[in-house]
């Protein structure tokens, strides 16, 4: 077949535009599948040595962080997540619902994929988990066959006690504590407008009590925590949560310490000796003190942004060694590792760069606030 002069351009011009797609194309792939990043790579940092569990392994404090599901494979998070600290956090992938379906998807089925996902990296790494929570009664993270099911109090304790001891059994021996219930005093005095589903689904507290005990059953190695926020300095918060404890310990419910979230207000936060006196009264009653999810919340502090550095770093400084010389603080827990992924974010703060690292992983004065205070004795 012959062809013409027209035809050998036509076919060239033909062909350039299929080399010219070809990139186009791929570009379009990696985006939709979420894999090309614009921009500045992060990369792991060059931190210094020793790194701040050893540091804070000489004042029997333990480190722990938040490990996220879905940065797992981020070599510069988990190059953090498992040089700096001692523990990991399972946060959210316990929740009963969560944005990616949860651990219990309908009455009789569980899906256990994310958590064991946690615990495989944990365990892999060589660190123990921290898991938050058994029972919460943040009625989002809850599922709507439980919200919408017109269940009586007995069932309702009865899909509890199921919960607690399918969960507690399938992670026994490898769960070294647990947040057993989170929030139920700050909820239970309505701060911010939040309620207790299992409160006011069951009648009041006595929830409480019945979950450690299941808790206890179901491994009873692990740690029990009752967690909660605003109970870092003593006032009402607190005040409800030890007049609870000290009964029920009276009552023999097995808690084995009490945590603290210590979310603060960077503008507003307690001061070093409102919280020492606060865990040495937990620590009188026989119980252990733990530090769960903290970080500095900096989006209504008015000033720039060097002066809200120096701010939230003295706060990490001062926080860190209110447990330090408090001698009862047995473990300090972040809630994640860069101001990318804190949660703050997701329920609409602009600017809150509440943690001790950037978006791209450079550690923040508050990082040398948080060593400065472990490399003093």
């Amino acid at each position: 077949m012959r062809y013409s002069k027209q035809d050998m351009v036509n076919k060239k011009e033909s062909s350039n535009r299929k080399h010219l797609l070809l990139p186009i194309v791929v570009i379009l792939m990696l985006l939709v599948a979420g894999r090309l990043v614009l921009g500045p790579q992060p990369s792991s940092p060059d931190l210094p040595k020793p790194p701040l569990k050893e540091l804070a392994a000489k004042h029997n404090v333990a480190l722990g962080n938040f490990a996220i599901r879905n940065h797992l494979d981020d070599k510069p998070y988990t190059d953090i997540l498992t040089s700096e600290f001692d523990f990991v956090l399972a946060d959210n992938t316990p929740n009963w619902y969560f944005t990616d379906g949860g651990l219990r998807p309908s009455k009789t089925n569980y899906n256990w994929k994310q958590m064991d996902e946690v615990m495989a990296f944990a365990e892999k790494n060589g660190q123990p988990v921290e898991s938050h929570h058994y029972v919460w009664g943040e009625q989002k993270w809850l599922p709507d066959w439980l919200k919408n099911g017109n269940y009586t109090k007995p069932e309702i304790m009865d899909i509890l006690q199921d919960h607690i001891m399918t969960v507690g059994k399938r992670y026994e021996g490898r769960v070294a504590q647990w947040s057993v219930v989170n929030e139920a005093f700050t909820r239970q005095q309505h701060l911010f407008n939040l309620r207790d589903w299992w409160a006011d689904n069951t009648g009041g507290l006595e929830y409480i009590d019945q979950s450690f005990i299941w808790a206890r059953q179901a491994d009873p190695k692990s740690k029990l925590i009752l967690n909660d926020f605003n109970n870092e300095a003593i006032n009402d918060t607190s005040n409800a949560m030890y007049d609870y404890v000290k009964g029920a310990l009276e009552r023999g419910v097995p808690i084995d310490g009490i945590g603290m979230q210590m979310h603060l207000d960077g503008g507003h936060p307690p001061t070093k000796d409102e919280v020492m006196s606060n865990m040495k009264r937990f620590a009188a009653l026989g119980l252990e003190v733990y530090v769960t999810e903290f970080d500095v919340n900096m989006n209504d502090v008015k000033t720039d942004a060097e002066g809200k550095n120096k701010i939230q770093e003295n706060i990490y400084y001062e926080m860190m060694r209110a447990c330090i010389e408090s001698k009862v603080c047995n473990s300090f827990a972040f809630l994640g590792i860069t101001d990318a992924e804190t949660w703050y974010k997701h329920i609409g703060l602009k600017d809150p760069r509440p943690l001790m690292f950037d978006e791209l992983y450079k550690p923040k004065p508050a990082f040398y606030g948080i060593r400065t205070a472990l490399e003093q004795e």
